[in-house]
């Protein structure tokens, strides 16, 4: 089979030859043949894309730089081109394929792409179809976990205020991993040392496609049902394995479920060297499925030793409080109540001795403040005879009157009209002035006019000339025409003028 070189260095050959001269009988030569059909764009089409896929091998694998990358949302399929310093090609990934790429290509990024060169015809032009691609330098897999992470990272999926805390007891805890995995009879070697503990197996697939949905789905259940079922804690757990068999819990569904769970997730996922997405996410991450168990009973290991401590404080407190209890009743009891019990009754005999002294005290006060209430009210009501209050009315009349006086409908009339004799003085004034102020105007305005107007004008010696039909001012010689009557206006009356046409000749 003919190499892609061998292939472009007979194609530069024929495009040689076809640019060198050609005798008559070559260029009679190449006109058609009687009798043969000329060939169609649709067949020129498959004849060049049948050339290039004997010319090339059904597999080529290349690398270059990708530019203009464009994802299709609609169909799925990716776009994009491949380059080089000196040439590019037209890329294509169909859906399928591209279903199947672990990160996200993006401009910039050098790649190793395996396909096939092909025509597509509707353009007439010529692209490479990809089925699979590999970034330059790291493993796809690599990039991919490296691109999410910094996707989740930002969103403050990886925050530790987001986290929850762990139980400190847990009582019943889901085990989410695979019934087969040497992972399970790892972690049920440590939770079993506690037969009290309820655990609650929920069997996913912990490797292979589809692995990743079925997990995060596991998660989702126990989100919606666990509580009601009273699971305390999820443990997620799968063993050692290569980047590969690992790669589910580095799936961004996985990720988010673990995020929305409102159960506390614990994950033991691989060694201690590997860190997955799912790590990075959990209220808390144990190395291995081992650590992850015992991470989960870690008060509880130690549960019979702090009952022991707490009973022997309890105790310590108990036998605290009964000897602070007996030392108050000793102290209660050499009180002095106990020892001399009628010295507190004579205390109390002259309180009761002393308090019936004050209350004398305050009787006799209260009886002089009325007394003297009583006489004041009795001065009151001498004042009130009829005497007093007829004196008293004469008075309020007399005040009335006088006040009357001041008010009187007379009084009033001479002060208005004080005020309006007042104020036809001021308003005549007013009068006179402003109607001086407007004579004197006019008389200048009058006197600037006659300074300025036409009349004026006219008897220094100008005249004014105008249309005799319409009136209108004759400004400029070129307003006149021939045959046209004019209107002079001088100081003392109009002389009437008609124009003579100059190009119009004399007869004299």
């Amino acid at each position: 089979m003919t190499s892609f070189f061998d292939f472009q260095a007979e194609l530069n050959a024929r495009k040689a030859a076809a640019r060198r001269p050609r005798a008559s009988s070559d260029v009679a030569s190449a006109s058609p043949v009687a009798g043969e059909a000329p060939l169609s764009v649709s067949q020129l089409t498959a004849q060049i894309d049948k050339v290039l896929k004997a010319g090339l091998p059904a597999v080529l694998h290349v690398r270059g730089e990708v530019s203009n990358f464009k994802f299709h949302t609609a169909s799925g399929h990716a776009y994009f081109t491949l380059k080089d310093p000196d040439a590019c090609i037209n890329c294509v990934m169909f859906k399928t394929d591209f279903s199947r790429v672990k990160f996200q290509p993006g401009d910039g990024m050098e790649l190793l792409v395996t396909g096939r060169v092909s025509v597509y015809a509707q353009r007439g032009s010529y692209q490479f179809y990809v089925s699979r691609m590999e970034p330059l330098g790291q493993g796809a897999l690599e990039l991919a976990f490296r691109q999410l992470c910094e996707k989740l990272e930002a969103e403050g999926l990886f925050a530790q205020e987001r986290k929850k805390p762990i139980p400190l007891f847990p009582n019943r805890i889901a085990l989410v991993t695979s019934r087969q995995t040497a992972a399970l009879q790892d972690m049920l070697k440590v939770l079993r040392r506690f037969p009290w503990l309820n655990l609650v197996l929920y069997h996913v697939p912990v490797q292979g496609d589809g692995a990743a949905i079925q997990i995060a789905q596991a998660i989702r259940d126990l989100h919606e049902h666990g509580r009601g079922l009273g699971i305390d804690l999820i443990i997620l757990g799968r063993g050692g394995g290569s980047l590969e068999d690992l790669w589910p819990f580095n799936e961004e569904v996985v990720a988010r479920a673990m995020v929305a769970c409102d159960i506390p997730i614990i994950t033991g996922i691989g060694h201690e060297i590997d860190v997955s997405i799912a790590d990075l996410v959990a209220d808390h991450h144990a190395h291995t499925p081992t650590e992850a168990a015992q991470g989960a009973t870690t008060r509880w290991r130690t549960a019979v030793d702090d009952v022991d401590a707490l009973s022997s404080r309890l105790g310590n407190a108990l036998r605290s409080r009964v000897q602070e209890a007996r030392s108050s009743l000793v102290n209660i009891e050499r009180h002095e109540f106990f020892r001399r019990p009628t010295d507190i009754v004579e205390e109390l005999r002259q309180r009761l001795d002393d308090l019936q002294q004050g209350m004398d005290l305050a009787l006799e006060d209260q009886v002089s403040d009325a007394r003297h209430k009583l006489s004041t009210l009795a001065l009151r009501l001498a004042e009130c005879t009829p005497r007093h209050l007829l004196a008293r009315k004469l008075q309020q009349l007399a005040a009335a009157e006088i006040r009357l006086q001041q008010h009187h409908p007379r009084q009033l009339l001479a002060l208005k009209t004080q005020q309006v004799d007042a104020m036809q003085a001021r308003l005549d004034l007013a009068v006179r002035s402003r109607l001086g102020q407007t004579r004197s105007r006019l008389e200048l305005l009058d006197r600037h006019l006659n300074a300025v107007g036409p009349q004026q004008v006219l008897a220094r010696g100008y005249t004014i000339t105008t249309f005799k039909k319409g009136g209108v001012i004759l400004r400029s010689k070129s307003q006149v025409k021939g045959g046209e009557r004019l209107i002079t206006h001088v100081v003392d009356g109009e002389v009437e003028s008609i124009a003579e046409d100059p190009d119009q000749p004399t007869l004299f």
